[in-house]
């Protein structure tokens, strides 16, 4: 029997280091209309808020795999190419975790819609936005992803009493 060496984590991964979960959102848009999900009831997060498509990645997918399965279970909207738009970093609160968002952008090729366990799919007019029970920061992502040619980077750190997010936005030219 052999005795064999301890793993060696890939990457330089480390408990003691910064680990990120990576996740998804999809900014769709139709005819001058943005698609949005009202969120389930018996949802942990967030039940009865608004907030664009988007989800987990899973484990072995790829970022753009994901928003378009994410996308295809929540809404079943039909859409053209993604362009990845930008990144958010989110703090979690918990020591060494935060979350990695791949925010994409999309036209729908088909504005039909379907209803699915995790909420209920609209299309929403720019200008009643502020109707809405959105969650906190889609205002900022959506003007960031539909009003600004840039890609973007937000970072979001919990003030220390878990309240007031501080975020701050860099925008970058890519050609």
């Amino acid at each position: 029997m052999s005795i064999s060496a301890p793993l060696t984590p890939a990457y330089g991964a480390d408990a003691n280091r910064y680990q990120l979960i990576p996740r998804v959102l999809v900014i769709v848009t139709h005819e001058g209309r943005v698609l949005l999900l009202r969120r389930a009831a018996h949802k942990k997060l967030w039940p009865g808020k608004v907030n664009a498509p988007g989800g987990h990645v899973e484990r072995g997918e790829d970022p753009y795999a994901a928003a378009l399965r994410e996308l295809n279970e929540e809404t079943g909207a039909k859409v053209g190419p993604l362009t990845l738009r930008g990144l958010l970093v989110a703090e979690t609160g918990l020591p060494g975790s935060g979350i990695l968002v791949f925010v994409y952008q999309a036209e729908a090729v088909d504005p039909s819609l379907q209803s699915g366990p995790e909420g209920e799919p609209f299309w929403a007019d720019r200008s009643a936005l502020s109707d809405l029970d959105l969650l906190p920061d889609l205002p900022q992502l959506l003007e960031l992803t539909l009003d600004q040619p840039d890609f973007f980077y937000l970072y979001k750190t919990p003030t220390s009493e878990g309240e007031d997010i501080r975020i701050r936005v860099v925008s970058h030219f890519v050609s």
